[in-house]
C-alpha cells in the first residue's frame, strides 16, 4: 500500500509539472520599422590620412521605405537572463578607414570580434564608464580581438588611436530581446514572453530616441512604427 501511494504521488507530481508547462502562455513576438521622414543633413567629408575622402551620413535612410538604418530596439522592465556561454562572436571589421557595421548589439556574454581587413595599422580604443570594457589594442591585420563587454545602459563608444573619425557603437543588453535596425529600418524581437514592456529605441549618430509602452500577447505579433522628423541637434 505504501509503495501504491508513493506511486501515486509521483504521478501527481510530474503531472503537476508537466501540466504547468503546458499551461504557460505562449510567447508573442514585436516587428515593425523606424523611419526618418524629414530632410536628410547633408554628408559631412572625411580627408582620411592617405589624401582619400569619405562621405559620412550621421542618418543613413532608405530612399524608398525611409526606413532608417543602425537604430537600436531594446525592451526595458524585463529580468536579465543568465549570461551567454559559447556564442559565436559578432563582428566589427576595420575596412577602408572605418567601423563595419557601425553599430551592432550583442547579449551579455557573447564577444565582439574586432578585425582589421584594411592595408594600414589600426586600434580598438573604447569610451565607457565601466572599468572592464576601457581599454586600447592595436589590430593587426592577422589577428583579430575578441572582447567580451560587461553590461551598461549607454552603448560603448568605438574609435580608433590612429584615425579620430573612426567610429563605432556596442550595445550591451542583459537579455535576447532587442534588434538594430536593417537597411530599410526594418527589426524584429521574437519569442517574447506576453506582459507589458517599455520599448527603448536609440539612434546613437545622432541622438534620436524613443520610449513607449507595448504590450505583447501570447501567439500574437504587435507591429510598432518609430517615426522621426528632425535630428533635435
Amino acid at each position: 500500500m505504501r509503495l501504491l501511494l508513493l506511486g501515486l504521488l509521483a504521478s501527481c507530481l510530474l503531472w503537476g509539472v508537466a501540466g504547468s508547462a503546458a499551461d504557460a502562455p505562449a510567447p508573442g513576438n514585436l516587428a515593425g520599422v523606424v523611419r526618418f521622414t524629414g530632410q536628410v543633413p547633408k554628408p559631412e567629408i572625411i580627408t582620411t590620412t592617405d589624401g582619400g575622402r569619405i562621405e559620412h551620413y550621421d542618418l543613413v535612410v532608405d530612399g524608398k521605405s525611409k526606413g532608417l538604418r543602425s537604430v537600436l530596439l531594446q525592451l526595458d522592465d524585463i529580468p536579465a537572463q543568465p549570461k551567454l556561454q559559447k556564442a559565436a562572436p559578432v563582428l566589427i571589421d576595420q575596412r577602408d578607414m572605418i567601423f563595419m557595421p557601425r553599430v551592432v548589439a550583442v547579449q551579455h556574454g557573447q564577444a565582439v570580434r574586432f578585425d582589421n581587413n584594411d592595408l594600414c595599422n589600426h586600434s580598438v580604443q573604447t569610451l565607457s564608464t565601466v572599468a572592464a570594457d576601457q581599454f586600447n589594442r592595436f589590430v593587426l591585420a592577422t589577428q583579430p580581438i575578441d572582447h567580451v563587454f560587461e553590461v551598461q545602459k549607454k552603448p560603448v563608444v568605438i574609435g580608433c588611436s590612429l584615425h579620430s573619425w573612426m567610429r563605432a557603437w556596442v550595445y550591451v543588453v542583459p537579455h535576447p530581446w532587442f534588434a538594430v535596425t536593417d537597411a530599410e529600418g526594418k527589426f524584429r524581437i521574437a519569442q517574447v514572453p506576453p506582459g507589458k514592456y517599455t520599448l527603448r529605441s536609440h539612434h546613437p549618430d545622432s541622438g534620436l530616441q524613443d520610449k513607449r509602452t507595448i504590450q505583447i500577447e501570447s501567439g500574437k505579433t504587435l507591429e510598432v512604427t518609430v517615426e522621426w522628423n528632425k535630428t533635435g541637434r
